[in-house]
């Protein structure tokens, strides 16, 4: 009997011994150790979908669009240090060979400026003591270190008559701003023109097809005025950003394209005013009818060779007839170069 009573005694102390040593044992999965493998596993997830993008997928492409700047100081010196091209836009009939629009002046001298401010950043000679030597272009990925080129867009408007030379011949928008680059700055070898579009869409289209998809220039800075910036952004971004060209690319090829919205001197406040609300109604055009249904190069040459007026064989007879489009009003001629 005192054997039992001794047994169970010494089970009971046993029993109570094995309580103490279970409660004193660390729990298989420490609050480190979870808070280390829950990160470790979004890691996993964000690998996984980084590489699950499909590169030379438009909608995978860098859509943020940039920001709009109002002033050639505002912009970043890293930005303007690695710029490849500035796109000047024109804007309306010159009324000479190296007289421009006064606002499309505005637009000419902001690029001169930020020319300079490129030199300078990149520790090279001024745009005029280049002019007596290479007229090579700066490429990426070129070890050749120009000035940086300055590509002036635009034949002309749709909306009015073009401006001849002495020779009987039209004056491009283009040449002009490149006649006042020369004129004003003593640029030249950097200055490029785009002499076959007449509105922004052609603009950009131009642009990317016969220059930078040649050329390689990826880093781009667009300059018009504040009345068409908007728009301007809206179609850029299109072109450049948001359509596929068909062809595959790296992620470094991608295009990254910035903007300088130039003041609106020399027009009247009726002009401006008229102007931008013709603005907001191609932009919303833009935006809601083309953006969505034109995604690719040959989408938007099929529109311009079929559906644009200034492009298309037929709508240009019809508009040789009398038939063309609605012509703007007096006061917003006059931001397209009426006089």
């Amino acid at each position: 009997m005192v054997e039992v009573i001794a047994t169970t005694k010494m089970a009971g102390k046993h029993r109570r011994a094995r309580r103490r040593n279970l409660g004193s044992e660390k729990p298989l999965f420490s609050f480190p150790l979870v808070v280390m493998a829950t990160l470790g596993f979004l890691s996993m997830i964000g690998i996984f979908v980084f590489l699950s993008i499909n590169p030379d997928d438009p909608s995978s492409a860098n859509t943020k669009t940039s920001a709009i700047y109002k002033n050639p100081d505002d912009l970043p010196n890293s930005l303007v240090k690695n710029l490849d091209v500035i796109m000047v836009l024109g804007g309306g009939v010159p009324e000479s060979i190296d007289k421009p629009p006064v606002y499309v002046q505005r637009r000419c001298d902001d690029a001169a400026k930020i020319v300079g401010k490129y030199a300078e950043l990149n520790g090279l000679k001024s745009t005029a003591a280049q002019e007596g030597g290479s007229s090579n272009i700066q490429v990426r990925g070129s070890s050749t270190h120009e000035a940086l080129p300055i590509l002036c867009l635009s034949a002309g408007t749709a909306h009015l008559p073009q401006a001849l030379s002495s020779d009987g011949l039209p004056i491009w928008e283009s040449t002009a701003c490149a006649g006042y680059l020369q004129q004003s700055y003593g640029m030249s070898k950097n200055v490029y023109v785009e002499t076959v579009s007449y509105d922004t869409i052609s603009n950009a289209y131009f642009a990317r097809a016969t220059h930078t998809d040649v050329t390689g220039w990826r880093d781009i800075l667009v300059i018009t005025n504040q009345f068409h910036i908007e728009r301007t952004k809206a179609i850029f971004d299109w072109i450049f950003v948001q359509v596929d060209s068909g062809k595959k690319k790296k992620r470094r090829e991608k295009y990254r394209i910035h903007y300088l919205a130039s003041p609106n001197v020399g027009l009247s406040e009726e002009a401006i005013a008229a102007r931008v609300e013709r603005e907001r109604q191609s932009e919303k055009t833009v935006r809601e009818k083309l953006v969505p249904k034109y995604k690719t190069l040959k989408a938007v040459w099929e529109f311009l060779n079929h559906s644009h007026s200034f492009y298309t064989s037929s709508k240009l007879l019809d508009r040789a007839k009398g038939n063309g489009d609605q012509i703007p009003s007096e006061a917003a001629k006059k931001s397209y170069g009426a006089t």
